[in-house]
């Protein structure tokens, strides 16, 4: 690798760091990293909050992937 990733970090009010990495890799790395990162107990991105919308609850939303079903 002849450049660095980018990493951006912040520290919390607890010692840790969270960290924002910027790297292409392939996807041997990206398993080994998520490997470490594991180990450590590293934790993920949070959840994104689910849609307010009635009609995504009920699974009747008129996204039907362009097909239909016989």
């Amino acid at each position: 690798m002849s450049k660095p990733p980018e990493l951006n970090y912040r520290p919390l009010s607890d010692g840790r760091y969270e960290i924002w990495l910027h790297a292409v890799v392939t996807q041997d790395a990206l398993l080994g990293l998520h490997g470490v990162l594991a180990q450590y107990g590293a934790e993920g991105p949070p959840e994104p909050a689910e849609p307010d919308e009635p009609d995504a609850a009920d699974g009747s939303g008129s996204d039907d992937g362009g097909g239909r079903t016989h």
